[in-house]
């Protein structure tokens, strides 16, 4: 029997914005990433912070990036992406959610994304959903197949106690989305179709 196996791309379409305080604001207001880096040689030592902006009054945070440290332990690569505000390399730091939880009250994951559906393979009883998704922002599981079944997430529960998925790596319905997540969809012609 063959496989029907079918690659969505989880694609954001922002990165998530931050909950701080504000010196300008004197209160608590989010912060949105301004896809900018500042750094800061002084002779042979760098800091690299990310800028990010107040929605309200665009006073300034920096979140840090790499403190002190010689210029010579940056891989040069890098240290130009920094220069340059690579905007995958402002992404991948934007996208550090357990570390801005720690410098931050708190971070809104809450992001658009778009799905796109890459690939679709031969048809059988059984699908295989498999997942690439380059940034961590909380998606749930059962939340993504929602939307990319077309049914509402009882449904996916539903389904999901009578075994009809199957997820590798063996994670929770309830877990969040990670990229190369692969869920076989059992006996399910329509899925694709």
């Amino acid at each position: 029997m063959s496989l029907n196996a079918v690659t969505y791309e989880i694609v954001a379409q922002e990165t998530p914005n931050v909950i701080r305080n504000c010196r300008n604001c004197k209160r608590s207001t989010e912060y949105f990433c301004s896809d900018k880096f500042r750094v800061n040689a002084n002779q042979k030592i760098v800091d690299i912070w990310l800028i990010y902006k107040c929605i309200h009054c665009e006073g300034t945070w920096n979140c840090p990036i790499l403190s002190r440290l010689n210029v010579n332990r940056i891989d040069p690569i890098l240290h130009q992406k920094y220069m340059n505000n690579d905007k995958e390399t402002i992404w991948h730091h934007a996208f550090q959610i357990s570390k801005l939880r720690k410098l931050c009250d708190a971070v809104k994951n809450d992001i658009n994304y778009e799905v796109r559906k890459e690939k679709s393979e031969s048809v059988s009883d059984e699908a295989t959903i498999r997942i690439c998704c380059k940034y961590d922002f909380g998606l749930r599981i059962d939340k993504l197949l929602a939307e990319i079944l077309d049914i509402s997430r009882s449904k996916v529960s539903k389904m999901a106690k009578e075994e009809t998925f199957l997820l590798y790596p063996t994670v929770s319905m309830k877990d969040k989305v990670i990229d190369d997540l692969q869920i076989t969809v059992k006996g399910n012609r329509r899925v694709f179709g």
